[in-house]
């Protein structure tokens, strides 16, 4: 199915975009925008299209599932692994701007919703994105001790060597996240680092004066 961009330009005018890497704090700023400005958000439920879905037509939903070899899942090859992670998302976005679509034009939306740029640049202007990034270091101490992770951690906890299946999988997020910011960069869209120091209120200001909000 193609959508003509020109009309999705239209439909989705307010549309805003939190593109970027891993614990650069776009859940976060979804969840200020939502409860304090009465935005609208769609979440990227990969479940909810997955039934609709053949292995040869979107080999990439189909994964991970509970039949996997997690040993082997998880220590993947960098390369591989950040390919599926790029592919997973394209695929998912044919539904995903389905239901973009369905949702009510009355009030703004927010997408939390890490891409590359150029798969929405042609609907999604950059002055209505931005691309929320953090340092590697950062990556390596959060993102499998999250609490929305905490069910990854327990697979990965019975892997053969849960450490070197972390720091396997962190190389992965951390090359994703760089890949995103470095393609946002390439296309003139603005971005912004969430450091330690950064409080969340600061990093709301600045999303929402980039928005003009």
């Amino acid at each position: 199915m193609k959508v003509n961009n020109e009309y999705l330009k239209e439909q989705l005018k307010h549309v805003h975009w939190l593109n970027g890497g891993c614990c650069a704090g776009k859940t976060t700023m979804t969840k200020k925008f939502v409860e304090e400005l009465g935005f609208q958000t769609l979440e990227d439920d990969v479940m909810k299209y997955r039934p609709f879905t053949s292995a040869w037509e979107y080999p990439a939903l189909q994964y991970p599932h509970p039949g996997l070899d997690w040993e082997k899942w998880f220590n993947k090859p960098n390369d591989e692994h950040c390919r599926w992670l790029v592919q997973i998302v394209e695929e998912m976005m044919e539904f995903f701007v389905i239901d973009l679509l369905r949702m009510p034009a009355d009030r703004p939306i927010i997408i939390d919703l890490g891409i590359m740029p150029e798969r929405i640049l042609p609907f999604i202007p950059k002055e209505r994105m931005i691309c929320l990034y953090t340092s590697d270091e950062e990556i390596e101490r959060l993102y499998f001790f999250r609490e929305d992770h905490r069910m990854i951690l327990d697979v990965i906890n019975l892997t053969t060597n849960p450490a070197d299946t972390i720091k396997n999988g962190n190389n992965n997020m951390k090359t994703f996240s760089r890949d995103i910011r470095e393609a946002c960069i390439r296309h003139g869209i603005s971005t912004i680092e969430r450091t330690a120091s950064l409080s969340v209120e600061e990093q709301f200001r600045l999303v929402r004066d980039h928005f003009g909000l």
